[in-house]
């Protein structure tokens, strides 16, 4: 029998005696070394972790950074507590972190951003590795790592790869728990007997990683609505859901318990915010009541709905090389088609994040973006897979059409896909040359050099009172490094747990007695100068000087 007229494809085999790649189904997974997932793709996962990392290393801030990055750099270490939500989970994991015997204790903890964001990126192969349904192994692991480097290499998870932030460990586990799901419904459809214990630890991952940050919450419609897929009598098996329940109070409690015992054990931490003491307290901690004015775009949240999905069209913009979003989009519609379960998760986790982010004025929103690249990374693997096999099958059908043997049509086939995601790598390779000039804060010590600079300028027994960009890198230096032990900090929030309640009441407590410096936010200057008699001492050019307070405005 002429083995010329046997139709190839790279979606199925051609014969049951061939040999069949393990499906995208999960059928047959468990073969490779992480489990129900094609060996492959493992490997490619783990060179992705591999590479992330590299880069990462390369372009590290190598010191103290300014803001929250010095908070992340302080807390920790000190076994101190975080502005609200209070981020157990970070200080728990970076205060065993911190031990690690290599580098300054600043590098350590911005190392901890670059291996959570890296083994993110594993976990997007990973997870596009369940979502791709072509057969071809090399063209399914080819695919799924190029959605792992353009999610590593996108704008936000490689700047919060270079420092040290609670959004590189929540993006971990939003990509771990996704990936235990996609697990435990590869094993159901195997019918492995145990199941659901996926399930289970990933409820137990997801109570630990709302002590992270609570911005993983909003991946819980997406989550119900996989359950669902996979299950749709699940409501019925009262005994999982009970321990899936426990598991993840168990989580949530037992990460909320640091900021409980370490607020009752003497002497107080370092950093103290909100001092926690109370029931009041901690709530006012836990429950971000200092940020409630930050939130107020959920009381009309399709208010001024032009302009806020500008400034998210724009943060996401900047997320993907060239026409990656497209491939994504095409990529969601495959999976509409495909596996409808797994693209009605990802779209309500999108949804609910984009959402969230729209009416939350931080700072630095941006990074509360990184769970929609987690939900649609692993897209365009999908999208380049399905591009791949389909070129593939049109090389094969015009090589039979020439009489070419059945090997060379299938080598030719498979040559054509991975050509395909070959290009498609084009994009992660863009973001990554495109983008590393300015990710790159490997020579940056700013903050070292302007607190070198302060503590130049400072007499002894000084008191700084500061703001918070400018009040961490201060703390990290004074309580982690030990520096200048006879200068108080006083930030401007802290102010109110100190007991002083205003700057002005902070400025008249010394006055007279030590010598007292304002770092002045740029909206509180003119007040400041116009309450009191100053004089501005020069700090490191291009960043904030101090204002020595010399007496009452006359």
């Amino acid at each position: 029998m002429s083995h010329a007229k046997v139709p190839v494809s790279i979606q199925r085999p051609p014969d049951a005696s061939a040999e069949a790649p393990i499906a995208r189904s999960g059928g047959r997974r468990g073969t490779g070394w992480i489990p129900h997932s094609d060996a492959k793709v493992a490997y490619v996962a783990a060179v992705i972790v591999v590479l992330a990392l590299g880069i990462y290393l390369r372009t590290m801030l190598p010191s103290t950074g300014f803001w929250d990055t010095a908070e992340a750099q302080t807390v920790p270490p000190t076994l101190s507590i975080f502005h609200p939500t209070g981020f157990p989970t970070y200080a728990v994991i970076g205060w065993l972190w911190s031990l690690l015997p290599i580098g300054e204790v600043a590098w350590r903890m911005n190392l901890l951003s670059a291996v959570c964001v890296a083994l993110a990126s594993g976990l997007v192969v990973l997870i596009a590795g369940h979502l791709i349904t072509v057969r071809h192994r090399l063209l399914a692991a080819a695919a799924a790592g190029v959605a792992g480097a353009a999610f590593a290499f996108a704008s936000e998870p490689w700047e919060n790869a270079t420092r040290a932030d609670v959004h590189a460990l929540n993006v971990l586990f939003v990509a771990l728990v996704t990936w235990l799901l996609l697990v435990w419904g590869a094993a159901r459809r195997a019918s492995s007997p145990r199941a659901d214990r996926w399930l289970v630890a990933a409820a137990l991952t997801f109570g630990i990683g709302l002590g992270a940050h609570p911005l993983l919450g909003f991946t819980a419609p997406g989550i119900a609505a996989w359950l669902v897929a996979v299950d749709r009598r699940i409501w019925r098996r009262w005994r999982t859901l009970a321990a899936c329940a426990a598991l993840l109070a168990v989580g949530v409690i037992g990460s909320y318990a640091y900021i409980v015992i370490r607020s009752q054990i003497n002497p107080d931490p370092p950093l103290f915010y909100a001092r926690p003491e109370t029931f009041e307290r901690l709530r006012y901690l836990i429950m971000a009541e200092q940020f409630s004015g930050l939130f107020d775009g959920f009381g009309a949240p399709l208010a001024d709905l032009g302009l806020k999905w500008q400034q998210t069209e724009q943060i996401l913009g900047r997320q993907f090389a060239g026409p990656g979003w497209l491939l994504a989009a095409v990529g969601a519609a495959i999976l509409a088609v495909r596996r409808r379960g797994a693209f009605f998760m990802l779209l309500l986790v999108v949804l609910a994040n984009i959402f969230y982010s729209m009416n939350f004025r931080d700072g630095d929103i941006d990074r509360y973006y990184m769970p929609t690249l987690v939900a649609t990374a692993p897209l365009l693997g999908v999208a380049l897979a399905a591009i791949g096999a389909l070129c593939a099958s049109a090389v094969a059908e015009s090589s039979r059409r020439l009489s070419a043997t059945l090997g060379t049509r299938r080598r030719l086939a498979g040559v054509a896909g991975v050509t395909v995601v070959s290009l498609g790598s084009l994009l992660a390779a863009a973001s990554l040359v495109g983008g590393y000039a300015a990710h790159d804060q490997s020579q940056n010590r700013d903050a070292d050099a302007w607190v070198a600079s302060v503590h130049r300028a400072l007499p002894p027994n000084a008191v700084v009172i500061s703001w918070w960009s400018y009040s961490t890198p201060l703390w990290h230096h004074r309580w982690v490094l030990g520096e200048r032990p006879d200068i108080t900090i006083i930030d401007d929030r802290n102010i109110l747990d100190d007991g002083y309640r205003t700057m002005t009441r902070a400025v008249q407590a010394h006055l007279g007695r030590r010598p007292v410096y304002v770092v002045p936010p740029d909206w509180e200057y003119r007040r400041i100068t116009e309450e009191w008699q100053t004089r501005t001492v020069s700090t490191f050019p291009g960043y904030t000087d101090l204002l020595l307070i010399e007496g009452p405005a006359t």
